[in-house]
């Protein structure tokens, strides 16, 4: 992987984008993270905490290795996770959002690291189909599923061009009643206007934006009816948060 720009245009650009929601290691010992530009602390831990943490049991899951694997990554923000896929030897990466602005930052990306097997779209993933993207042994489903206005669609969308395993990483409901599959929701209280292209903009205000979380059993049961055979658990890092794994999409 050899890149085209400079040392400085390197440091310009990451400038000019910043901040980045994902660190993610550039050439000449650079850096997506400016700390002086960051927003929140998450932004330096959030690509390498779940890699830690969930990417064995993909690898588990996928016999091993991702080599040969078309993965697709919603909501991809600026593309961290498509880069540790593609680092992983899959052979094509798909990274799509909704925000014009996490696309140029992952088309940067992309380029200071010279990694032509990847490549983000701007796209809706109640947009995604078959016939648009193609069809992809892996998906990723990070941080997304607690936004979605409609998470069924979305996620039935998601799974209709997922032929083997979906990784999916969400907040889900700390203390629902056991074993009840149920969706908890906020909402702004005066929607935003919309926006062309997005059909979360009326979910969203200046101050909040909806949200349905999930308690487990309700992800659990979603899979399912997506068509997954196998849903497996892997226990959370932290109170309130639970990654799951899917396999075998029949």
């Amino acid at each position: 992987m050899q890149t085209d720009l400079t040392e400085q245009e390197i440091r310009d650009e990451v400038s000019r984008l910043a901040p980045f929601h994902h660190k993610v290691q550039l050439p000449y010992d650079l850096s997506t993270h400016v700390p002086e530009l960051s927003l929140r602390p998450l932004e330096y831990t959030r690509i390498s905490n779940l890699v830690k943490h969930a990417f064995p049991a993909l690898l588990e899951a996928c016999g091993g290795s991702l080599q040969g694997k078309r993965v697709l990554d919603v909501a991809c923000n600026c593309g961290g996770f498509v880069i540790e896929a593609a680092k992983l030897k899959s052979e094509y990466v798909l990274g799509v959002d909704i925000t014009e602005h996490y696309i140029e930052q992952a088309k940067f990306i992309k380029r200071a690291l010279g990694m032509e097997q990847v490549d983000f779209r701007r796209m809706n993933i109640e947009n995604i189909d078959e016939e648009k993207v193609g069809l992809f042994d892996v998906s990723f489903c990070f941080g997304i599923l607690y936004h979605l206005e409609n998470p069924v669609l979305a996620m039935k969308r998601l799974a209709s061009v997922t032929k083997e395993i979906m990784l999916v990483d969400t907040r889900v409901m700390q203390s629902p009643p056991s074993s009840e599959s149920l969706w908890s929701m906020n909402f702004p209280a005066v929607a935003a206007p919309a926006s062309e292209g997005s059909t979360t903009s009326l979910w969203r205000s200046k101050e909040r934006f909806a949200q349905f979380t999930p308690s487990e059993s309700a992800v659990v049961n979603l899979l399912g009816f997506l068509g997954f055979s196998k849903v497996g658990k892997i226990m959370p890092i932290r109170r309130g948060w639970k990654k799951g794994i899917t396999r075998e999409n029949e």
